[in-house]
């Protein structure tokens, strides 16, 4: 593990640690104080684009740079998705935890969620559930090797209680396209089966629609 990725998850470990357990005020007075004098010498420097954590190795770039969107992954691989993402990120340090691995068409994500996430007692926040399909939505087009999409609208049905601290498998699949239209379903299923289903519409990317800085 990367000194960043290990940074990252420990700062998620930390995160768990002040939400679920108890603490007085001298104690969380120390952890503060002890948090802004280690952040301290990170503060003055200066911050970086989002961008820099890619490189010149992401498929946005290679399609940039060669005219084609790359091949897709071996079959069963894991799948790098966006390394400073909120949902699946392992290099951000509020990262909820998912990792997305191609399973012949279609993309499959797999997270225990913290209860950090946690949105009813015992169940995962159903904002979180939104944010992973969306996520595991986005990397289909990693598994197919066609081009990226952006979301353009997405509905979520919640069929049960989606646990924390449990195992939660999304699945997702194209299932037709309309010109730049890309249409997606998707699953999430928990322990105890189904806890909620999702459908999708993506835009295909242009060069155009992407930031300057990304060029």
């Amino acid at each position: 593990m990367d000194p960043q990725h290990e940074l990252a998850s420990e700062m998620r470990r930390l995160a768990e640690l002040i939400i679920t357990r108890p603490a007085d005020a001298e104690q969380m007075t120390k952890l503060s104080e002890g948090l802004r004098a280690l952040g301290a010498p990170l503060a003055a420097v200066e911050p970086r684009a989002k961008q820099e954590l890619f490189g010149r190795r992401n498929r946005v770039h290679e399609f940039l740079d060669t005219g084609a969107w790359p091949a897709p992954p071996p079959d069963g691989s894991q799948m790098d998705f966006d390394v400073a993402s909120i949902v699946g990120g392992h290099l951000n340090p509020g990262g909820i935890g998912a990792s997305y691995f191609r399973d012949g068409d279609e993309a499959v994500g797999r997270v225990t969620v913290g209860r950090v996430f946690e949105g009813p007692p015992g169940r995962v926040h159903g904002g979180v559930l939104c944010a992973l399909f969306d996520e595991v939505m986005g990397s289909v087009f990693r598994a197919t090797g066609t081009p990226s999409a952006f979301t353009g609208e997405l509905a979520v049905r919640f069929v049960g209680p989606a646990p924390v601290e449990a195992e939660l498998e999304f699945r997702a699949r194209e299932t037709r396209t309309d010109g730049r239209k890309r249409y997606l379903e998707a699953t999430a299923t928990g322990p105890d089966g189904l806890v909620a289903t999702a459908t999708s519409t993506f835009i295909d990317m242009k060069p155009e629609h992407l930031p300057t800085s990304v060029l």
